[in-house]
């Protein structure tokens, strides 16, 4: 096939792009045997970009820039290599991204990024938008950081949103690619309904099973379960914030604002109108999937 390619394309080259002098002048492209090719962008007009792109796999140079740890872990959890970083992670976890704009200056941006780390982080662009960071603890003493507080920086620095799904912490090293496709999935499911600015498996997991639902299904639960509440909207919310509370009558109050004796009210009258007696565990989490899948559906 290269030889074919080289045909159409004279300027074609079969190499490894940190191997060439001037990376930014060629498209970059992966075959299915992980070889990586070039070709002079002043060759590639953009309907052949996109029909190289149908069976080649486009390589971004963003992440390409980095050290050879970085790409070596980019492509296996990628699955397109069965190669890991030589020296262990003591445990790891992907942190996934998405900006609302990225600034024009990507590489200042980028480093920026890095700096907020107390180590450098392998840091991966996939578009201007989206990307992912593989967060790696290499010593017992090494911190967390805040990823709340790194969205302030980015915010008062680069004057861009931007939001974060953090997987699960994992020790093995073996299950990289599959802890990465779930975690890509769960940045999805965070996307799509809109969970919090910093978001993990806890918060998206009552989403997997709404997504999961056939929309027929949605809307026979969302009306079985809140047609007779479903225009009063103080009512739900405070239904909602109750069952977020862990059921917890005052600290529901507390949140709310209110007497902890209006909420009981409020609970006894969507229990009395709905026939779903919150106070129960298996009844609660029914009722708490109806309200995020109304909820979705009055945002949209």
């Amino acid at each position: 096939m290269i030889s074919q390619l080289q045909t159409i394309y004279p300027s074609l080259l079969l190499l490894n792009p940190d191997e060439c002098a001037h990376p930014e002048n060629y498209y970059w492209f992966q075959t299915e045997e992980n070889e990586s090719i070039a070709i002079l962008k002043e060759e590639v007009d953009d309907k052949d970009n996109k029909l190289l792109s149908l069976f080649l796999s486009p390589i971004h140079l963003d992440y390409l820039w980095g050290t050879e740890r970085e790409r070596t872990w980019y492509y296996y959890v990628k699955g397109k290599s069965d190669v890991y970083p030589e020296k262990r992670p003591l445990h790891y976890r992907f942190v996934f991204f998405h900006i609302s704009e990225l600034p024009i200056q990507k590489e200042s941006f980028h480093e920026a990024f890095q700096s907020l780390f107390p180590e450098r982080m392998p840091i991966f662009f996939e578009d201007d938008h989206n990307g992912f960071i593989i967060e790696e603890f290499l010593s017992p003493d090494q911190e967390s950081i805040s990823f709340h507080e790194m969205i302030d920086v980015i915010m008062s620095d680069f004057y861009t949103k931007i939001r974060f799904y953090i997987s699960d912490m994992s020790s093995s090293i073996e299950e990289a690619p599959e802890l990465f496709e779930w975690a890509s999935y769960n940045m999805e499911i965070a996307a799509k309904y809109r969970v919090s600015h910093v978001a993990s498996h806890k918060d998206t997991l009552p989403y997997v099973y709404i997504d999961a639902l056939p929309a027929s299904h949605k809307k026979q639960i969302q009306r079985r379960m809140v047609q007779e509440v479903g225009d009063e909207s103080d009512l739900l919310h405070t239904i909602k914030v109750f069952l977020e509370s862990g059921s917890n009558a005052t600290l529901a109050a507390k949140r709310l604002y209110m007497h902890r004796n209006s909420l009981q009210y409020r609970v006894d009258k969507f229990i009395e109108k709905t026939g779903f007696d919150v106070k129960r565990f298996d009844e609660a989490m029914m009722v708490y999937l109806a309200l995020l899948q109304l909820e979705d559906r009055q945002a949209e």
